[in-house]
């Protein structure tokens, strides 16, 4: 009886959670962008995003040239863009970032504000370097 009880209690908890999480806005799903792996948000990652690699960066027009597997994009990034550098190869959290992060030859993922344009950056995910 008393075992019925929890288990009821603890099928209600995850229920709600389920529900509270399923509720979360656009924003909470932003706070938590920065701790998802570059290329692993999902519903996100390859649909609203390009994954390539970094072959240019003009740190006066603050736009970088991106090689992906369907062409070269040149994405402006925006003094508002969450800059993310993922350490998953290192088995560490993600780091803010900044601008300087982002350096030829490294991993991106990039968010546009319009998916259709692929021109203004929302948020980016940097690959960290591999330390000795």
């Amino acid at each position: 009886m008393i075992a019925a009880i929890a288990l009821r209690r603890i099928l209600g908890i995850g229920t709600m959670l389920v529900t509270l999480y399923a509720a979360m806005p656009a924003a909470a799903h932003r706070a938590t962008e920065r701790y998802i792996p570059l290329g692993q948000s999902p519903g996100v990652s390859h649909t609203f995003t390009v994954v390539g690699k970094i072959e240019a960066v003009d740190q006066g027009r603050r736009t970088v040239t991106v090689a992906t597997p369907s062409g070269r994009l040149v994405v402006q990034i925006r003094k508002e863009t969450n800059i993310w550098v993922d350490r998953t190869k290192q088995k560490q959290t993600s780091l803010d970032g900044a601008f300087i992060d982002l350096k030829s030859g490294r991993t991106i993922e990039v968010k546009f504000i319009d998916p259709d344009r692929k021109q203004v950056v929302d948020w980016v995910k940097v690959e960290a370097p591999l330390l000795p």
